[in-house]
C-alpha cells in the first residue's frame, strides 16, 4: 500500500499524538528551530579529528617501516640460503671445488657476475650464457644462474640494497662498466692480485675444496663497505642493512644468519679511514664475520673493544 505524504500546511507532533499545528503559527516556527537537524562539523572537531589521525599516522609508520624492513632482511637472508646451496650444488658436480672468480677480480670487485668479452685472459674462470641476443661470460656466483642452478636473478640482489648499481634490475641490466653485470652480494673466492699476495694464493682461492675447510667460513655477504677506490658512495647506503645495523651472510655449511651487533658496524667505520675501502679491509671483514676476531686483535692491532 502506498503512503500518503502529510499535506505540507500540517504538522504533527513528534512526541505522541498531538493536534494539528498551522506551519505559519509560532507553535511551529519555534519546533522547526528545536529539531531541525545540524549539518557538517564545527571546525574544532575536525581539527580534533585531524589531529588524531595524525597522531594515529606518526605511531604506526615506524612500526609499519619495521615490518616492511623485517621482511626485506628475511627475504635476503632466503637469498643467501640459495645461494650457499647452489654453490653446494655446483661443487658437488666440480668435486668439491666452488666455482672460479675471474683471475683480475680482486676482494673489493668480488660483486661481479660477468666479465666483459675481451680475449683469452678470463679463459677458465668463466660459464659462457647467451641472453637478449648477446653471449655473456659469467665468472663466480655468477655461474649459477649461467648453469641454470639459479633461474631467477634477483636471487641476486638484496632488497633492502639503496644503492641502484647493486640493485635489481639496475645491477642487472645497467652494471657500472659495458657488459658487466654485477649484483649486491661479495663472493670470498676472489683473484686477488696485490702487494703480499702472490699467484699461489691466487691459485689455492681459485681451488677451494668444500672438503678441505676445516671450518665453516663465509662464503656470500652484503656488501660491507662505500664503494672502490673509483666509485665511492654515501656511508649511510653503504650497509644494506642500518637500524639496527647487521651483515647477512650466507656460510660454507649452508646456512645464513645476520651478524647484527653495534661492535660490527664500529670496527667498520673505524677501518674504513685506515685501510680504505681496500682489499685488505675486505679480507679482514671476511675474517669478522668467520669469526676469527682473536686472530684480529693479534694481527692487525684492533682494539679489544671492537671484538667483544
Amino acid at each position: 500500500m502506498q503512503m500518503q505524504r502529510e499535506p505540507c500546511h500540517e504538522l504533527r507532533s513528534h512526541i505522541g499524538v498531538g493536534p494539528m499545528i498551522r506551519p505559519d503559527s509560532p507553535q511551529a516556527v519555534s519546533y522547526r528551530r528545536v529539531v531541525r537537524p545540524r549539518c557538517g562539523f564545527t571546525l574544532i572537531e575536525l581539527l580534533v579529528v585531524i589531529s588524531i589521525l595524525a597522531l594515529l599516522i606518526g605511531l604506526l609508520l615506524p612500526a609499519l617501516k619495521k615490518a616492511k624492513e623485517t621482511a626485506r632482511r628475511a627475504q635476503c637472508l632466503s637469498n643467501l640460503r640459495q645461494l650457499v646451496n647452489g654453490l653446494h650444488v655446483y661443487a658437488n658436480e666440480s668435486d668439491g671445488r666452488f666455482p672460479p672468480m675471474h683471475f683480475e677480480c680482486n676482494a673489493k670487485l668480488a660483486f661481479d657476475l660477468t666479465v666483459p668479452r675481451s680475449g683469452p685472459r678470463y679463459a677458465g674462470y668463466y660459464v659462457e650464457k647467451e641472453m637478449d641476443g648477446r653471449a655473456y661470460q659469467f665468472v663466480g656466483h655468477g655461474q649459477l644462474f649461467a648453469l641454470d642452478i639459479i633461474a631467477d636473478p634477483r636471487v641476486f640482489y638484496c632488497p633492502s640494497q639503496r644503492i641502484d648499481t647493486f640493485s635489481y634490475p639496475g645491477g642487472w641490466h645497467n652494471g657500472p662498466w659495458a657488459a658487466v653485470r654485477v649484483c649486491s652480494y661479495f663472493y670470498r673466492l676472489f683473484g686477488q692480485l696485490h702487494p703480499g699476495v702472490t699467484q699461489q694464493d691466487v691459485d689455492r682461492l681459485h681451488n677451494y675444496s668444500l672438503h678441505e675447510l676445516a671450518q665453516p667460513i663465509g662464503l656470500v655477504a652484503d656488501i660491507f663497505y662505500p664503494g672502490a677506490d673509483s666509485r665511492a658512495y654515501p656511508a649511510d647506503t653503504a650497509w644494506a642493512h642500518v637500524e639496527p645495523p647487521a651483515v647477512n651472510a650466507g656460510f660454507s655449511d649452508g646456512h645464513a644468519e645476520s651478524i647484527g651487533d653495534r661492535n660490527l658496524f664500529t670496527y667498520a667505520h673505524f677501518a674504513l679511514p685506515v685501510y680504505g675501502g681496500d682489499n685488505r679491509f675486505v679480507i679482514l671483514f671476511w675474517e669478522y664475520l668467520d669469526g676469527n676476531k682473536r686472530q684480529l686483535e693479534i694481527s692487525y692491532a684492533l682494539p679489544p673493544q671492537l671484538l667483544d
